[in-house]
This record gives structure tokens, sequence and C-alpha cells, in this order.
């Protein structure tokens, strides 16, 4: 007879799993979702910090699994950091665009824009119809 104690039903889910190792699996996703998001706009985790105003080893913890119960203004801050929402920072947001050489452009085009000074917008926007009507 073992110690543990026995999972209540309410703690259980369609398939026998704990709620808790459903929680820490989705966890652990969402920091592997983040850390390829972050690469994908070239960006370190001192920089997704300092963009998204936390500390650094709060985005190493979730990076890595550390971070059991993130809250929503963090997941906010680090979503705003990187350019995007919170929803397509989540494990089922995944974009198969993403991982073509055009999507992670893309990514890294718009992470740089989010982040752009609003003066400074208009100048972007400028260079962008100079390149992009550059071959006609």
């Amino acid at each position: 007879m073992t110690d543990e104690p026995k999972a209540a039903p309410d703690d259980l889910d369609d398939d026998g799993l704990s709620r808790r190792h459903h929680e820490r699996s989705y966890m652990f996703e969402l920091g592997q979702r983040v850390r390829s998001l972050r690469e994908e706009r070239g960006l370190t985790q001192n920089a997704l910090a300092r963009s998204a105003g936390i500390a650094t080893d709060m985005v190493s913890r979730l990076e890595n699994g550390h971070y059991s119960s993130p809250g929503l203004r963090t997941l906010l801050r680090i979503a705003d950091g990187m350019g995007i929402s919170v929803g397509a920072m989540l494990p089922e947001a995944h974009e198969v665009s993403q991982t073509t050489a055009e999507g992670v452009a893309r990514a890294k085009l718009s992470t740089q824009v989010h982040r752009a000074r609003l003066e400074d917008l208009e100048l972007l926007a400028d260079i962008a119809h100079a390149v992009v009507h550059r071959r006609r």
C-alpha cells in the first residue's frame, strides 16, 4: 500500500490523467511556444524581458516549465513584448506559417513595427513602400 493519496474524481480528466499533470504539461508546452516565438523574432530572453517590462528570470522560468502559474498580466506583457496577442502565444494557436522562412521574416518585421515609436512608424511605412515598389 502506498502513502500517496488517490486523486479525487474531480481531479481527473476524461482520460483519467490528473488535472495537475495536465496543467504541468500545458505550462511546458506554453513555455516551448514562447521560446519558439521569441527565437523566431530574433529576441534574447533579456531583450524580451526588457520589452515586456518584466524580469529576465520570469521569461527563463516560463520557457523552462518552472513557472507554474503566470498571471494574465505577465502573459499580456510577454505577448505585447513580441507584438502578438496572448491567444497567438497559446500552444493550440501554433501557426504553420511561422515555420517557413517567410513566416519567420514576417514575424520579425511585425515585432519591430510593434516596438517602434509612433514617430518612427511613418518612416517605416515609407521604407516598406520603397522596398515593395522598387521591383516595378
